[in-house]
């Protein structure tokens, strides 16, 4: 059995490679700046632009527990579509290894 062709291999496009740099490199400026404007405020730095982030950011626990829940649901979905994802790959080679007998 030539373990390859168990292998799915899909080239993704360049243009979807592109999309997701953009959007992990969005991400991650995001990140970053909520966390500048933070250690501003721990420093004692302050300015009209950096109260109006700080703010913005900062609403209440109130949405930081619903971005919680919606942390903790998309990653349950994500497992879920894993788990999936897999038993049909395993289907699919053990469906290619009864062909190939």
């Amino acid at each position: 059995m030539d373990k390859d062709k168990l292998v799915i291999r899909k080239k993704t496009s360049l243009a979807s490679r592109i999309r997701r740099m953009i959007l992990l490199i969005l991400l991650w400026v995001v990140a970053i700046y909520v966390l500048a404007i933070n250690v501003c405020f721990i420093f004692g730095i302050y300015s009209d632009a950096l109260v109006v982030n700080y703010s913005l950011f900062n609403l209440s626990f109130h949405l930081y527990k619903l971005l919680g829940y919606l942390i903790i649901i998309i990653g349950g979905l994500v497992a879920l579509y894993s788990i999936i994802h897999i038993r049909n790959l395993k289907r699919k080679a053990a469906a290619n290894d009864k062909d190939n007998a």
